[in-house]
C-alpha cells in the first residue's frame, strides 16, 4: 500500500455547497406569501500595480484585480447577507474566490430572538472570528439583557470552502450582556474552540540505529477554552472607563487584563491612561505549551487638547515591559479636519524608531472631489550595534464622487528603503452603492 494514500482528505466542497446554501436562502425569501424585497449593497472593483525584483536588477510588473460584492436582500424580518470577493493577479496567479459572509437572518422571532444560519462573523467577548454554523441572540427586558449563543466550524483556509471535518474544527460559546445599570455595560463570555492542524509525512529515526523511515505525523486538534468579562461605564461625557479580564480555563491562568480610563478635566482638555497584561494564546495540547510563556505588560498615558473646532493636539507616552527588558514609545501630533501632522518614536528592547508624517485632504466642489497627499520619513535600527536605516514614503491621489451612488479612488504610492531603491505603485478603486425595492415574487390579486 502506498503510504501517501493512507490518509485522504476530501476537498472543500466550495461551489456546490455554497450554491446550495444560497438557493435554500433565496427559497425562504421567495415563498408563496412573499412581499416586496429591499435589495441593497455595494460593488467594488479595485486594481493594484507594483514591481517585484525576483533577481538583482530584474523586475516584473504585476497587476492584481479585486472584485467585491456585498449584497443584502431583506423581506420583512428575513434577510440574506453576502460578502464575496474575487481576486486575480498577473502574471500566472490563479483566480481566487472567497466568501466572507453568506448567511440568512430571521429577526424578532416571537419578539424574543434573532436567528442566523450560514457563514457569519461572531463578536462576543473572548469569542471572535468567522464560523459556518448557527447563532441565536435573545432579547430580554426591552434589550436590557441580551444572550448570544453560537456554534459552528471555522471556514476552510482562505475562506474558499466548507470544512468536511466539523468535529475537529467546532467552536461554540456565547455572551450575556446587560445594560440595566445606568451608564454601564457588563458582559460575560465563553469560548470552546477546536482547530484542526494538517498532518504531514516526514523522515524520522525508527530506533537507536537512526535509520530514517517515512513517518506520518498527526496531531490532536488545537483546543482553546476561555472565559471572559468586560465592563464599560460612562458618566456623561466627563468620565469613561473600560475593563476586561480573560481567563484560559485549559491553561488555568490569566491570559489578559485590560483597563482604560478617559477623563475630561476641562471642556477642551482630556487625559487618558491605559494598562494591559497579556499572555500568548497557546493551545494547551500543542508543543508550544511545554515552553515558558512570558507575559507582556503595557501602560500608556496621554493628553488631548482641542484648540478649535475640529482641531486638536495630542501626546502619548507608553512603556512595554517584557520578561527582563523594557521598551518605550511616544507620539505627538495635531489632527484637523484637513489632515494630521505627527511625530512618533520608540526605543529599548523592541529597537529604535523615529517617524515624521504629514497627511492632508482638501474637499472641493461640495466634497465631490477630495484630493489627498501624504509623506512619511522614518529612521530605525533593531539594536544599538546596527547602523541607522531610513525609509521614505509618498502618497498622492484623491476621491471623486460624480454621482451619490458612485465614487472613484486614485492613488500613487512611492517607497524608498533598504529593500527598494525606488518603488512606484498604483491603486484604483470604483465603488457603486445601490438600494432598490423589488416586487418580483408578489402574487397578483385577481378578483
Amino acid at each position: 500500500m502506498n503510504p501517501h494514500t493512507l490518509h485522504v482528505r476530501r476537498p472543500a466542497r466550495q461551489g456546490a455547497v455554497l450554491a446550495g446554501v444560497l438557493a435554500a436562502m433565496l427559497g425562504l425569501l421567495c415563498g408563496p406569501d412573499a412581499s416586496a424585497q429591499i435589495v441593497s449593497g455595494r460593488l467594488s472593483t479595485s486594481f493594484y500595480t507594483w514591481k517585484r525584483f525576483d533577481t538583482v536588477d530584474v523586475a516584473k510588473l504585476y497587476l492584481r484585480a479585486y472584485q467585491t460584492v456585498q449584497l443584502n436582500v431583506t423581506q420583512d424580518d428575513v434577510s440574506l447577507h453576502t460578502y464575496l470577493t474575487g481576486a486575480i493577479a498577473t502574471p500566472g496567479e490563479a483566480a481566487a474566490v472567497r466568501a466572507y459572509n453568506l448567511y440568512l437572518r430571521w429577526s424578532n422571532v416571537g419578539k424574543l430572538v434573532d436567528l442566523s444560519a450560514g457563514r457569519q462573523a461572531v463578536y462576543a467577548g473572548v469569542g471572535t472570528g468567522t464560523i459556518d454554523g448557527l447563532a441565536a441572540k435573545f432579547h430580554f427586558l426591552s434589550d436590557g439583557v441580551t444572550l448570544l449563543g453560537y456554534a459552528g466550524a471555522a471556514p476552510a483556509i482562505g475562506y474558499r470552502g466548507i470544512r468536511s471535518n466539523f468535529h475537529d474544527n467546532m467552536s461554540f460559546g456565547g455572551q450575556i450582556v446587560t445594560t440595566l445599570l445606568s451608564g454601564a455595560r457588563v458582559g460575560v463570555s465563553y469560548l470552546n474552540r477546536k482547530e484542526e492542524r494538517d498532518p504531514y509525512w516526514a523522515l524520522r529515526a525508527r530506533d537507536t540505529s537512526y535509520i530514517p523511515v517515512p513517518y506520518y505525523v498527526t496531531f490532536e486538534p488545537d483546543a482553546y477554552q476561555l472565559l471572559g468579562a468586560d465592563v464599560s461605564y460612562n458618566y456623561g461625557d466627563l468620565v469613561s472607563v473600560y475593563g476586561r479580564y480573560d481567563h484560559d480555563l485549559n491553561q488555568e491562568k490569566t491570559s489578559r487584563v485590560q483597563g482604560d480610563v478617559r477623563v475630561r478635566v476641562a471642556p477642551d482638555l482630556g487625559v487618558t491612561i491605559g494598562y494591559m497584561h497579556r499572555l500568548p494564546r497557546v493551545s494547551y495540547n500543542s508543543i508550544f505549551s511545554a515552553f515558558v510563556q512570558n507575559s507582556v505588560d503595557e501602560i500608556e498615558g496621554g493628553v488631548e487638547y482641542e484648540f478649535a473646532p475640529r482641531t486638536r493636539g495630542y501626546g502619548r507616552l507608553g512603556s512595554v515591559k517584557y520578561s527582563d527588558e523594557r521598551s518605550t514609545r511616544w507620539s505627538l501630533g495635531v489632527a484637523t479636519g484637513y489632515g494630521t501632522i505627527s511625530y512618533t518614536g520608540g526605543n529599548g528592547y523592541a529597537g529604535e524608531i523615529r517617524s515624521f508624517s504629514v497627511q492632508g485632504i482638501y474637499p472641493l466642489d461640495g466634497n465631490r472631489i477630495v484630493p489627498s497627499a501624504g509623506i512619511a520619513y522614518t529612521t530605525y535600527r533593531l539594536n544599538s550595534d546596527e547602523q541607522i536605516r531610513n525609509a521614505l514614503s509618498l502618497v498622492a491621489g484623491g476621491n471623486c464622487r460624480p454621482l451619490p451612488s458612485l465614487s472613484i479612488d486614485l492613488q500613487a504610492q512611492f517607497l524608498a528603503n533598504r529593500i527598494y531603491a525606488n518603488a512606484l505603485n498604483g491603486f484604483v478603486r470604483v465603488n457603486y452603492w445601490f438600494r432598490e425595492k423589488l416586487s418580483l415574487f408578489e402574487q397578483e390579486d385577481v378578483r
